[in-house]
Formats: structure tokens, sequence, C-alpha cells
């Protein structure tokens, strides 16, 4: 009986020991990605879960810097319930445009309990092995192919040498039958070229109503508004943009004297641009109708000034 007795008394205070020591599950984060090797401009989707109490909340940082990766979007996931907690999650689309083992750097997300305590947790770094495209099946970078033979005869030849001997003599008759035909003596009307301006404005409306995206053709909706920014470039400042790189392109608008902001937006509208004519992403529809009004601000805010009226165009603000 006094065993008994012991017994319980000794599971009676084991169990107050463990209720006086306990402490509330600490929050966990943990980092997974889908794929650990991806051909450059591919993306890789990191999804970062942390596990809390239910009344706590997880407070997701406005800005991450994950250089040398490029952040394309960030997505909140349904919270999940998981026992007695709550498991949290966001998922990062990233790339990369540099080749080899690249470290995705970590950083830090905060957990904000019911009393207001925050805790704070890091991601763990990873490794994204980037390789270059253009490789066969073993592996290795495949050989140039040489240039076609085009077989060639005389007998092949004298066809054509005849028909553009015929279309000579021809021209050549015309030419001496109408030279001295009586002209006007007054010249057609030069017609001044339109301002960029509104040419960009008409094709960005254009595309708007083309219906591209609904049928799916999202490359070929990016072509074109790359082609109509990069038009709108040439004829406002003078920049050979339709055969330059991006990069070139942006260099020629800072020596155009534009602003640090208008250079920003249109290395944001031409990177996206970029992104789906070169690396194969695929944004979804609500993110590609972001492009054209884009586009449209950049014309509002680069256009050049309207004439005030009564005033000389140096007296006219700019």
């Amino acid at each position: 009986m006094n065993i008994r007795r012991l017994t319980a008394a000794g599971l009676l205070i084991a169990s107050l020991v463990a209720a006086l020591f306990a402490q509330p599950d600490r929050p966990e984060l943990r980092t997974t990605l889908d794929q650990a090797v991806i051909t450059i401009g591919d993306t890789v989707s990191v999804v970062v879960s942390v596990t809390h109490a239910v009344d706590a909340r997880v407070v997701w940082p406005d800005s991450i810097a994950l250089d040398p990766f490029e952040l394309l979007d960030v997505r909140p996931l349904e919270s999940v319930p998981e026992g007695t907690q709550t498991r949290s999650s966001a998922e990062l689309t990233v790339t990369a445009f540099e080749l080899g083992e690249l470290t995705l750097p970590p950083f830090d997300v905060a957990v904000v309990d019911g009393g207001g305590a925050a805790v704070t947790l890091q991601t763990a770094a990873s490794i994204v092995t980037v390789e270059s495209v253009g490789r066969d099946e073993g592996g290795d970078i495949r050989d140039i192919k040489g240039p076609l033979e085009i077989p060639f005869s005389v007998v092949t030849l004298l066809p054509w040498l005849a028909g553009l001997a015929g279309l000579g003599a021809i021209a050549y008759w015309l030419y001496r039958r109408y030279r001295d035909d009586e002209r006007p003596d007054f010249s057609a009307p030069v017609v001044p070229p339109r301002p960029a301006h509104e040419v960009a404005y008409e094709s960005l409306n254009a595309l708007e109503a083309s219906g591209l995206l609904e049928l799916g053709e999202v490359k070929t909706y990016h072509i074109r508004i790359s082609d109509i920014m990069r038009v709108y470039v040439e004829g406002r400042f003078s920049v050979d943009a339709m055969e330059m790189t991006t990069g070139e392109v942006l260099g020629g608008l800072r020596r155009a004297d534009a602003s640090s902001g208008v250079v920003a937006d249109f290395r944001q509208l031409l990177d996206r641009c970029d992104l789906v004519k070169f690396a194969k992403f695929r944004p979804d529809v609500p993110t590609c109708r972001d492009l054209a009004p884009l586009g449209r601000r950049l014309v509002d805010v680069t256009k050049p000034a309207e004439p005030v009226p009564g005033k000389t165009p140096e007296e006219a603000p700019a």
C-alpha cells in the first residue's frame, strides 16, 4: 500500500515539474525549392513555411534582396492548421542569368505572438546550379554546322540572266519614252512625320484591342510592346533602340539626359519583355495587362511639352 502511495506521489510531482518548466512551442521555419538545377533564365519556386502558435502572425519582409538571383514574384499562401499550431507560407519565384553554383541568400522573417512579442527567424541559404542551354544529350556543346553548299551550273544560271536582260530592256524603253513628258511646275507638299508619342499611343491602343492575350499569344504580345517602346525611344530620343540590346537602350536614354526614374521604368518594362522573349517566362494575363499602361505612362512623362498659346517655345513650360 505504501509503495502505491509513493508511486502516485512521484507521478504527481513529475507532472507538476513538467507543467512548471513547459514552454510554448517556438515557431519553426522551413525552406524548400522545387528544383536545384536549372538552365539560365528558368524560374525556381522557393516556398518558405513558418509553423507557429494559432494566435501568432507572420510578418513577411517588404523587400527581399536575393542577389545574384532576381525576384520575380512573392505570393502568400493560405494558412494550414497543423495540430495545435498553424503553418503560414509564402511562395517566391526567382530566376538567374549567371552560370555556376549560385547561393540563394538567407533573409529574416518575423513572428509576432498574441502578446505582441516578436521572434525573428532566418531562412537557410540554398545552392542552385545554373547551366547553359545548347547542350546535346551527352552534355557536350554541339558543334557549329558548316555552310550548306549550293550547286552551281552555268546552264541553270542562263534563264535568270536572260530574264534580267529582258527586264533591263523594258525599263530602258519606258525611261526613253516618258523622260520628256511634261512635268508639273509645282512640287508635292512634304508631309511632316507624325510625333513619336502619337504613334506610340495609337500602337498601344491597337495592341490592347488585338486580343492576343485572350488567344494565349503571350510571347507575341511582349514582342509587340517591346517594339512599340523601342520605336518610341528612337523617335523621341534619337536612340537607335531597334538595333540595340536592353542595356544599350538604357545607356542611350542616359546620354539623352532622361531622368533616373524614366530610365528605371524603361528598364522594368524591357526586362519583363526580355524574360518572356528569351527566358521562356510566362506570366499570367493580369500581369501582362500591366505592361501597356506602364508604356503609356512612360510616353506621358517623356513626350514634348504642348506649346502654350501666346508664348514662344522658349517661354513654354518644359
